[in-house]
């Protein structure tokens, strides 16, 4: 879903996306050194072959100072600890499911399926034949009326237009239904990051607004599998692609978000009830959509952005027929793909160089998504391997620095007494999901799959699954709100951790507690000075230029008196241009006013963790070297031009800037005037706090 990242907000989370799609390729550069060192007021000590020969002084560069050891060590390839976190949790996860060590009729289920996903002889005899009686009758509907009668059989079990969480309307009221697009072309070719809102002219265009051209590759395949005539191909995707993007266009996206005037969140999520939502579509079966999955007994809707919806029923004709039929059929396999035949995946794995998917890979790649096992597999790391310990002192932590902000918030002076009781109320209502979401982990206790020796397969177990969880999600339409939606848009293995405005909730995901986040004989300076900064990031988020937007129950509702708002977007102006003015390659500046979110929340977070660091009486030194640490990276210049549209900043600035703004890192290592981390007092960026 696309309001997480905050739905998808974290540490370095879209930073690894990025670099996982380049990794293939960074790794087969050689580190070149380049004629002169560049960047601004830093040398990009990031880019391989752009490292000064000596360390600099920690009162010049405390990035490189403090990282300098390991980056000299790897100036070739790419170096991302947290590129590791992945291969870890598999292997932990794994060994748990194959010692014995998780038991249960719940895990008995998983097993199931796994055992299903690693028979790759079966599931190659099958080919897609699972899915072909659907896409048959998508194919023979001969008029726009037959197609929507597929669509709402009961018999069919696809929802290609539509995603339908149960969740809270708000948080001090009860579950209803969220409406957004399911996205088939555009999530592919995003790799879930983002929705692209301009259409592609031709394949060569289509495969710029990819991060590497065998995604249109792939692409092609599909519709090949699909009967989509050789010559007729580039000419189908471009039309699939355009015609999604059509109607995706005009829906929330992160891209947007950073770049929108203020308000462009508070405008997202628009309530409805079902009268309101039924005069929406004219033509696209919405309400018999919601009947056949059980969603129209919620009291209200949340469209985001309906402008979207009117938009799809607008292309909901007969004379769109046979692109409609083309492009749900796309959907359903695309839906379907991961439990079919994986030949079409390995085709593509193998044109960016990665290994096949086979009898040891396929069933985490399986079994670990948001739509069958991930929830389980989370809950597993998290109590099985993580333990309670772990969660004990992370929620203490986020406790601690909650009070922390709360301090600043009070420390404000330009905020208004009516602005500050809004925002210390949204501090007092967020809602945690520290190592699990606030309503608990999907209960798969009650579910029954049937085994390959009673006739079951990988493919029709999954569709059982898909009708148990939708039933499960189905049973707390009205029931008192949880704070979890966002958790149903990820799997809780990801690498992240993420602040989601709408239900004004932190979220812990297990997967970033792997080894470098969560050493197990860290320090307390070190626990603060990395997963606390990491932790007091995603409560910043409530309180920047995109969280500042929704109230303490997630409704679009601003909490800023429109006099306070105008300080703060002059502080957020002043944070865009100080990074505008930054180069990170030759004649490339940094992209200040599109790293506003980010770089907004990791100034106050910085700012709320050190000063809990101090208050705490803790070694500031150890606190601050962490913090450097976490950040360690080394990529070729290629996969820097490409983050350069992830919405954090590149990894030495998120150290460097952040630091040089708070009076606890002058006293810690006594910067001075001269010195390059040093900046004025009175210019020394801030948005809360005194």
């Amino acid at each position: 879903m696309k309001h997480m990242k905050h739905w998808m907000t974290a540490l370095a989370a879209l930073v690894l996306a990025l670099a996982m799609a380049f990794g293939a390729f960074a790794e087969a550069l050689p580190a070149e050194e380049p004629a002169e060192l560049y960047g601004s007021p830093w040398v990009n000590s990031m880019v391989t072959g752009n490292l000064p020969e000596t360390a600099p002084d920690l009162k010049d560069d405390f990035y490189a100072a403090v990282n300098y050891d390991v980056l000299a060590a790897n100036q070739e390839g790419m170096y991302m600890p947290i590129m590791t976190a992945g291969a870890e949790v598999e292997a932990a996860v794994t060994a748990l499911l194959q010692d014995g060590s998780a038991a249960g009729d719940d895990v008995a289920q998983l097993k199931i399926f796994w055992e299903q996903a690693a028979d790759m002889e079966a599931l190659r005899a099958a080919g897609y034949s699972g899915v072909t009686p659907y896409l048959d009758r998508i194919s023979a509907a001969a008029s726009l009326e037959e197609l929507n009668a597929v669509l709402t059989a009961e018999d069919f079990p696809f929802s290609p237009y539509l995603t339908m969480p149960v969740a809270p309307l708000a948080l001090n009221e009860e579950n209803g239904v969220w409406i957004y697009p399911a996205l088939a072309l555009t999530t592919d070719f995003s790799n879930g990051m983002n929705n692209y809102t301009e259409p592609a002219a031709d394949l060569e265009s289509l495969s710029q607004k990819v991060s590497s051209l065998e995604r249109a590759d792939y692409l092609l395949n599909v519709l090949t599998a699909l009967g989509v005539e050789a010559e007729n191909i580039t000419d189908t995707a471009l039309d699939l692609f355009n015609t999604e993007v059509s109607y995706v266009s005009k829906t929330y996206s992160e891209a947007a978000a950073a770049l929108a005037d203020y308000g462009y969140i508070s405008d997202a999520p628009q309530r409805l009830s079902p009268e309101e939502l039924d005069s929406f579509c004219s033509r696209f079966p919405l309400s018999a959509t919601l009947k056949k999955f059980g969603k129209d007994a919620a009291a209200a809707y949340i469209v985001l952005y309906p402008d979207w919806l009117k938009a799809l029923d607008a292309l909901w004709t007969e004379e769109n027929l046979d692109r409609l039929k083309l492009l749900t059929g796309y959907k359903v396999l695309m839906e379907a793909a991961p439990f079919l035949s994986p030949d079409y995946v390995n085709d593509m794995r193998a044109q960016s160089g990665k290994a096949p998917l086979d009898e040891a890979t396929n069933p985490w790649y399986v079994c670990n998504r948001v739509d069958t096992f991930g929830h389980l597999l989370g809950k597993l790391y998290a109590e099985q391997v993580l333990g309670s310990g772990l969660k004990e002192k992370l929620t203490v932590m986020t406790q601690e620095l909650i009070d922390t902000y709360r301090t600043l918030l009070n420390e404000t002076e330009w905020l208004s007494v009516e602005s500050r009781e809004k925002a210390l109320e949204k501090l007092d209502n967020m809602r945690l999901g520290i190592l699990e979401p606030d309503g608990g982990y999907y209960d798969f206790s009650g579910l029954k799959l049937t085994p390959s020796s009673e006739g079951g397969s990988l493919f029709s177990n999954y569709l059982a699954l898909k009708a148990y969880l939708n039933d499960q999600e189905n049973s707390l339409i009205g029931k008192p709100a949880k704070a979890d939606l966002a958790w149903k848009a990820c799997y809780p293995l990801m690498t992240n951790c993420f602040y989601d405005p709408f239900s004004n909730s932190v979220n812990l995901l297990p997967g970033f507690m792997f080894s470098y986040n969560c050493p197990e004989d860290a320090t307390e300076e070190q626990m603060l000075g990395g997963l606390g900064t990491v932790i007091a990031h995603e409560l910043s988020h409530a309180f920047d230029y995109a969280g500042s937007q929704c109230d303490a129950y997630g409704r679009g509702i601003g909490i800023l008196g429109e006099a306070d708002r105008e300080i703060f977007l002059s502080k957020v102006k002043a944070v865009e241009d100080y990074y505008n003015a930054i180069t990170v390659m030759p004649d490339v500046y940094c992209r200040g006013t599109f790293l506003r979110v980010e770089n907004t929340a990791d100034l106050a977070g910085m700012k709320a963790a050190a000063l809990l660091a101090k208050t705490k009486g803790l070694d500031l030194q150890a606190f601050f070297r962490e913090n450097a640490r976490l950040y360690a990276a080394a990529v070729p210049e290629a996969v820097i031009t490409a983050l350069q549209n992830d919405p954090h900043a590149l990894s030495y600035l998120r150290v460097n800037v952040n630091l040089q703004m708070l009076d606890e890192f002058y006293e810690a290592f006594d910067v001075q005037e001269g010195d390059g981390m040093y900046v004025k007092p009175e210019d020394r960026l801030k948005t809360w706090g005194k």
